[in-house]
C-alpha cells in the first residue's frame, strides 16, 4: 500500500472507529426491533434479496456461497438464524455457530435449529471462540455494525489457515458527492450501520493478509419492496425513519482466503 493510500486508509479507519455506534446501542436497536420482523414473518434481515421468495433466496445463497470442505462454520450476524439453519440442514456433516448481539434472536433461532448448529451472544470485534476455530466465516450485511479493522483482526484470529471469509455487504459508492455523502451519514445514524466503500474493504483485508479470491463490486438484489413497506407500517418506521431505499449504496461481495 502506497504511503498516500495508507494515509487515506488510516484516516478512514479512525473516522469509522469513532462513528461506529457503541455495542450496547446496537444491541438495544436489535432487541427493540427484532419482534417486528418476527411478528410479520420476515425471517431474513437483509436490505436486498436475490429473490423475494425466501426459499429461493436461501437456496441461491447456499448454492453460490457454500465453501466445500467447511467443517466448522460461523454465521456472523445471524439474525434469527434463517441462513445458518438452512445451511446446517443442507450440510449435516458440518457444525455451525450463529453469532448475534440480541438474546431474542438467539431464542427464536434455536426454535428451529438442526442439531448441528448453536447460537451464541457476542460481538464481531470480540468473537467468543479460541484461535483457529473456523474453516468458513460469513457476514451477510452485518459487518458494518463494528469497526472493520477490529472485526478483521478478530476474524483472522479465529479463522483457520486456509479458511475462507465471505462478506456480502451494503457499501457506499467509493467517491460520493456532497449530497450523497450527507445521505450516507444520515442513514448510518438511523440504521446504526457503517456502509464502508469497497476500496476500504479491500485495503483492510489486504492489511491483514487475506488473499482476495473473488470480488463482485456491484450487485443488484432488491426484487420486491412490498415486504419492507408492510414492515414500516407494522412499526419498523420508528427505527428506519427517513432511510430511503434510493440512498447511494450498492451491494458488494468479497471472498477471501487466509
Amino acid at each position: 500500500m502506497s504511503p498516500s493510500r495508507f494515509s487515506a486508509f488510516l484516516a478512514h479507519s479512525i473516522y469509522y472507529k469513532n462513528k461506529c455506534k457503541p455495542h450496547v446501542e446496537v444491541k438495544k436497536y436489535w432487541e427493540d426491533c427484532t419482534s417486528i420482523y418476527v411478528n410479520n414473518a420476515y425471517p431474513v434481515f437483509q436490505a436486498g434479496l436475490f429473490s423475494s421468495n425466501f426459499e429461493e433466496h436461501l437456496d441461491f445463497l447456499c448454492s453460490r456461497h457454500w465453501q466445500d470442505g467447511s467443517k466448522r462454520v460461523l454465521d456472523a450476524g445471524c439474525g434469527i438464524g434463517s441462513v445458518a439453519n438452512y445451511f446446517a440442514a443442507k450440510h449435516p456433516e458440518s457444525s455451525f455457530v450463529g453469532l448475534t448481539v440480541a438474546k431474542d434472536q438467539v431464542d427464536k433461532a434455536q426454535q428451529t435449529a438442526p442439531s448441528n448448529v448453536e447460537f451464541v451472544l457476542g460481538s464481531f470485534d470480540a468473537i467468543p471462540f479460541p484461535d483457529n476455530e473456523f474453516d468458513f466465516i460469513y457476514f451477510y450485511q452485518s459487518i458494518g455494525y463494528r469497526p472493520l479493522v477490529d472485526v478483521l483482526k478478530e476474524v483472522r484470529r479465529v479463522l483457520k489457515p486456509g479458511g475462507k471469509l465471505l462478506i456480502s455487504d451494503i457499501c457506499s459508492i467509493d467517491d460520493p458527492d456532497l449530497q450523497q455523502a450527507q445521505c450516507v451519514k444520515k442513514v448510518q445514524d438511523i440504521w446504526k450501520y457503517m456502509f464502508y466503500p469497497s476500496w476500504y474493504h479491500l485495503k483492510a483485508a489486504e492489511l491483514f493478509g487475506f488473499k482476495l479470491v473473488e470480488h463482485n463490486p456491484n450487485i443488484s438484489l432488491i426484487m420486491d419492496l412490498s415486504p419492507w413497506e408492510s414492515l414500516m407500517t407494522a412499526g419498523l418506521a420508528e427505527f428506519h425513519k427517513e432511510a430511503a431505499h434510493s440512498s447511494p449504496f450498492k451491494i458488494a461481495e468479497f471472498l477471501y482466503k487466509k
